[in-house]
């Protein structure tokens, strides 16, 4: 997709967000960097940020979203005082009975059945992927279908044979996205990535 068009599909009100210079997407991801308990030295350079997502994400993260997690896991890693400060609310569905209830009913995963209904929240949603390859695929299944023009999504799910090519087509895909492109990526890292963005939003001037 060219960048104008990822432009006017990540920023749905540019005239109230202001252009963030790539040096601070940079420097958020150096931060992540510095964050992300890895030996992998090369993380930096598999993180990639699409255009305008940071500016999406500082955008609502200050005026109200909900914050998605594949795995309760990554809620309990995120910090608690820094959630406080924003207007976010913290949800995931995988261990929702509805969601166990309906994935043994049709013989899919989990995973998917809690993206169907994260999806159907009302309001602009992030979604963080760090454990789940087939959330991944679920939101890019929706989305082909209809555009998903409220949903930023943080790919960061690794150690899946196919993870490398869904990440790739999350990256493709027109959505607004953080992805850990490559074999990187995991719970610690989507933390780590969320971490760093809640800080990014809460302190700047």
């Amino acid at each position: 997709m060219e960048d104008s068009v990822r432009d006017l599909f990540c920023l749905e009100n540019q005239e109230a967000i202001s252009r963030i210079p790539n040096e601070e997407v940079n420097s958020v991801i150096s931060k992540i960097e510095a964050a992300v308990e890895e030996t992998n030295i090369n993380i930096k350079e598999c993180i990639h940020f699409s255009t305008g997502v940071l500016n999406r994400i500082e955008y609502h993260l200050k005026r109200g979203c909900s914050l998605i997690a594949d795995t309760r896991l990554i809620l309990g890693g995120l910090n608690a005082d820094l959630c406080s400060k924003l207007s976010v609310n913290l949800k995931c569905f995988l261990d929702n009975p509805q969601v166990i209830k309906q994935a043994q009913y049709k013989h899919v995963t989990r995973a998917e059945i809690a993206v169907d209904i994260a999806l159907a929240l009302p309001g602009p949603k992030i979604m963080i992927v760090g454990s789940a390859p087939m959330a991944l695929k679920r939101i890019l299944s929706i989305h082909t279908a209809t555009p998903l023009v409220e949903t930023t999504v943080i790919a960061a799910a690794n150690g899946y044979a196919n993870i490398v090519e869904i990440k790739e087509r999350i990256w493709d895909s027109g959505l607004p996205c953080i992805v850990v492109r490559g074999r990187n990526g995991g719970v610690k890292t989507a933390i780590a990535m969320t971490n760093v963005l809640l800080h990014y939003v809460t302190h700047k001037n």
